[in-house]
């Protein structure tokens, strides 16, 4: 009797066990993977509120190179409509795992006008920002503040459901 208790509860913690890591896991993401998500963007640029959701990209590589220094990668790419309050946004940051800066370059037409960010970059730096990554299960927010290249001030949240993986370039 006691050996069938035994085994039956080692069985029962077997299963249990199996169940809590597959809701606390998240798969990462394999390049393959569709990165399509329904964004919402939110902040402020240059003192005007701006708000938007729709259908975008966000991409997430823990494992990528930049100019040889190992880095995890982090892209977004929105295009809304027309005369939506964001046009456009792309942001590409590049996070080195040697502690040196981030390197991030930030596009965004916004009714608040077109602005421009650039830092760590060979081109030289246009604007200074800094990004607050949140994960949040298979997707997260991230958080931007700073300057544009015209010293505009910009403060925006990207909220991304989903990371899909990064295709390699380059050689």
């Amino acid at each position: 009797m006691i050996r069938s208790s035994v085994l039956f509860a080692l069985i029962l913690l077997s299963v249990l066990s199996g169940k809590a890591d597959a809701q606390r896991l998240t798969p990462p993401a394999s390049p393959g993977s569709s990165a399509q998500a329904n964004l919402h963007i939110t902040g402020k640029a240059a003192g005007k509120s701006v708000e938007a959701s729709g259908t975008g990209s966000c991409r997430h590589a823990p494992e990528a190179s930049i100019r040889g220094v190992s880095a995890s990668l982090w892209m977004v790419q929105y295009g809304g409509s027309g005369d939506g309050p964001v046009r456009q946004l792309n942001l590409t940051l590049w996070r080195p795992k040697d502690g040196s800066p981030d390197q991030l370059s930030l596009a965004m037409d916004a009714k608040s006008g077109e602005h421009r960010i650039e830092t760590g970059a060979k081109g030289g730096v246009k604007g200074e920002a800094s990004v607050t990554i949140l994960p949040n299960g298979p997707g997260g927010r991230l958080e931007l503040r700073g300057k544009d290249a015209d010293g505009k001030p910009i403060q925006i949240t990207i909220d991304c459901p989903t990371f899909g993986g990064v295709q390699a370039e380059g050689g």
